[in-house]
């Protein structure tokens, strides 16, 4: 089959899949599977094992014990390329949530919590791993998807397990959500967690308020340093996004604390924000007060290499073939392509369906989406295995 054919074909099936598509999504949709609900996202986890299943792979599960099971689906071919895609199944959303407002149909968009970051994403690469079975096809020497369960809090656990696949694959595919223009991401900040603790002196509020050192007040100077590193430091932003502290209205304060973002588009941006940042606590403002800091960078940054860019134009070039023109982007969001960038693997992101809104209650996909992503990531693992090959991803 030519490759004008081949394009129509796996369109073609791609089609014929939108409505079981779209029966697999609601119910997944309709599972709260937040990062700190384990029962649920070990039910999103029990649903793709048996669809994965289906799908001709070897399904293994990797048992955890503070956050929900992480997944592996495996396909063996009989040729080169070790391809792997990488998809989570935990949402930022609470338990109830998907009682609060289910999966739904409107105007071309499907709406639901979790539904673009990333559920659907989970089943953009499942069918595009049954268009290829159902094309025969085999030329290449492994296919892995690995979901995994603890991505919106920085991949903790479940990161062993995606460096030890990556270190075995020749390239990534990330299913997070495509941009409302379907552009790949091609590069992603790094991201960090930080956590600041002051200390200070309890004292009674009304009676001997001197004999205080405020906690409050101190972390209060140190939120606003903080925050006025944004556009000292090129790529890096900071965003104190947690505080709390004291107990009482009627005692001073001796302990307070802050959680903090940090984003940084390379090395230099990361060693600059941290010399900064320790500066800052070096020199607290309230005498009798203690400032630590705490945390550290989750994700490195995600830059696009030599290798990634050769992922990118394959990407363009099946596009092309599937009627789409796909442009690039970077990216401030994190992802677990970041790992698997860092390690020097080429990683393409960005694969999942267009849609807007994330983390929000009106987060959405466009359901024209559906089609050409499952057809551009099942042609894209094909023409990848042909390539490795071929030695033209070395």
């Amino acid at each position: 089959m030519n490759t004008e054919h081949l394009a129509a074909d796996t369109l073609a099936r791609a089609v014929r899949m939108v409505d079981p598509f779209l029966r697999d999504l609601e119910a997944l949709v309709n599972i709260d599977s937040g990062t700190y609900t384990k029962g649920g996202v070990d039910a999103v986890g029990h649903y793709l094992r048996e669809r994965f299943a289906a799908a001709g792979c070897t399904v293994t599960i990797y048992p955890q014990t503070e956050y929900g099971d992480n997944l592996v689906a495996m396909r063996h071919g009989n040729g080169r390329g070790r391809i792997m895609l990488v998809g989570h199944m935990d949402t930022v959303f609470p338990e109830g949530e998907a009682q609060r407002r289910p999966f739904a149909l409107n105007n071309g968009r499907a709406t639901g919590p979790g539904i673009l970051d990333m559920k659907s994403g989970l089943l953009v690469g499942l069918y595009a791993l049954l268009v290829l079975r159902e094309q025969g096809f085999s030329d290449f020497e492994t296919i892995a998807m690995v979901c995994n369960s603890d991505e919106e809090i920085g991949s903790p656990a479940s990161r062993p397990l995606i460096r030890d696949i990556a270190g075995r694959s020749d390239a990534v595919f990330v299913l997070e959500p495509g941009r409302a223009r379907g552009q790949l991401v091609t590069a992603r900040k790094g991201v960090g967690l930080y956590r600041l603790e002051v200390r200070g002196v309890a004292a009674h509020a009304g009676v001997e308020p001197r004999k205080g050192r405020s906690a409050i007040l101190e972390l209060a100077h140190q939120v606003q340093a903080f925050q006025a590193l944004n556009d000292t430091i090129p790529g890096v932003t900071v965003n104190v996004g947690v505080v709390g502290g004291g107990e009482r209205p009627n005692v001073v304060p001796d302990y307070a604390y802050a959680l903090i973002d940090l984003r940084a588009a390379d090395m230099a941006g990361i060693t600059a924000v941290q010399e900064a940042m320790e500066r800052i606590v070096s020199h607290p403002l309230v005498p009798g007060t203690q400032v630590t800091l705490s945390g550290s960078f989750v994700h490195l940054p995600f830059a696009k290499s030599p290798r990634s860019a050769r992922l990118v134009a394959l990407a363009q070039e099946v596009g092309r073939e599937l009627g789409l023109e796909l442009s690039e982007e970077a990216s401030g969001g994190g992802s677990d392509g970041n790992t698997t960038a860092a390690m020097g693997v080429a990683t393409l992101d960005g694969l999942g369906l267009s849609g807007a809104l994330a983390h929000n209650p009106g987060e959405y996909i466009e359901l024209d989406s559906i089609v050409p992503r499952i057809a551009l990531v099942a042609q894209l693992i094909r023409r990848t295995a042909a390539a490795c090959a071929d030695g033209l991803l070395v």
